[in-house]
């Protein structure tokens, strides 16, 4: 009987050796998955025999207060890594911890488009987002009846007007999926129409005024300038773009150059008299058969701010050496022959 105390006695001590011998470890597994699947968290801290309790922090805020137990199972509510912590606390009061990321695979759908116009290509741009898998699957309705598409980035056009509801669907190779819904609006291009102060046909140095009419935002004219009116003084071809609610139209027109004096007389109907050397007088062509001719202009109250018997193309928009201001102005002009020309000639400085 003395033996066997002694043997039992120096097994235990032999035991409490080898305890003292490991060194308390905290570790953990963990199952991964989609978004919106549970996790499972699994203790395999050792030695099993001294462990007293297993607290776990889950909310990453340095508390281990969100479990306890060696198996904690939990659902997180986003995409990415997740810092979970476990605390060891042994039976002889000895404690150690871990902090691990914890991966959550999903993909969050999104999605965003140019302006919607009518007749124009409408770019749509993939912007979702993976996380620890690869999307297999990706398909697009627009909401019009057209075929869906499983580009990336696709591109559609709309023939009418309206409201229209379109869906983006993702599948990872996980199995994770997602979609996304949204409306787009179909506005109509703009409608203008263009306006010219003169013929479309100058002769050299002449200027033209083009401006767009209608409901519109902006207009673009050659893809360089801004504004309602185009000043042109030479011929060529000549583009405007009109913009309202990002929605355009565009325009093409040519100014040509007069080849001779085909007119029996061509009235200059804006000038700029600013000293460039450009349209600087107010101009009036016509055939030598017709003669000289005298000319009266008039300001919008009637008021007579020129008169010439012998009009010789150099008034420069003074009235007795003043500066008139720029806007438009009432001519009459009286040929030699007996013919009379009315109309506006516009002053821009």
């Amino acid at each position: 009987m003395k033996n066997t105390l002694i043997i039992l006695l120096l097994s235990w001590m032999t035991s409490l050796m080898a305890f003292q011998g490991i060194a308390l470890t905290a570790d953990f597994t963990f199952t991964s998955g989609c978004l919106g699947t549970p996790t499972t968290l699994t203790s395999i801290s050792s030695p099993p025999d001294s462990i007293l309790a297993l607290l776990w922090d889950t909310d990453m805020d340095g508390l281990f207060n969100d479990g306890s137990g060696e198996t904690v199972t939990l659902t997180f509510t986003s995409i990415g890594n997740h810092s979970v912590g476990l605390q060891v606390v042994a039976k002889d009061g000895t404690i150690a911890a871990i902090y691990k990321d914890v991966p959550v695979s999903g993909v969050q759908a999104s999605f965003s488009f140019t302006a919607g116009c009518i007749g124009q290509p409408i770019q749509f741009t993939d912007l979702s987002i993976v996380f620890a898998d690869s999307v297999i699957i990706r398909t697009w309705n627009f909401g019009d009846g057209s075929p869906s598409t499983e580009e990336k980035d696709p591109v559609h056009t709309y023939h009418e007007t309206g409201t229209f509801v379109v869906t983006q669907w993702l599948i990872t190779g996980l199995g994770c999926q997602d979609s996304l819904k949204n409306e787009i609006v179909m506005q109509s291009a703009p409608e203008s129409t263009l306006q010219f102060t003169a013929d479309t046909a100058t002769y050299d140095n002449d200027t033209i005024l083009v401006e767009v009419v209608g409901t519109y935002d902006s207009a673009i004219w050659n893809n360089t300038i801004n504004g309602s009116v185009f000043m042109i003084t030479k011929p060529g071809t000549y583009s405007v773009l009109v913009y309202r609610y990002g929605c355009f139209t565009s325009s093409w027109f040519t100014i040509r150059n007069h080849s001779g004096a085909s007119a029996l007389a061509t009235i200059m109907t804006l000038f700029t008299p600013n000293g460039d050397g450009y349209n600087d007088f107010w101009v009036i062509r016509f055939e030598e058969s017709k003669g000289s001719c005298a000319v009266r202009v008039f300001d919008s109250w009637g008021n007579l701010v020129y008169e010439n018997d012998d009009y010789r193309n150099t008034w420069d928009g003074t009235s007795d050496k003043i500066e008139l201001p720029s806007g438009p102005y009432y001519y009459v002009i009286l040929f030699a022959d007996g013919q009379i020309f009315k109309g506006t000639v516009n002053i821009l400085r």
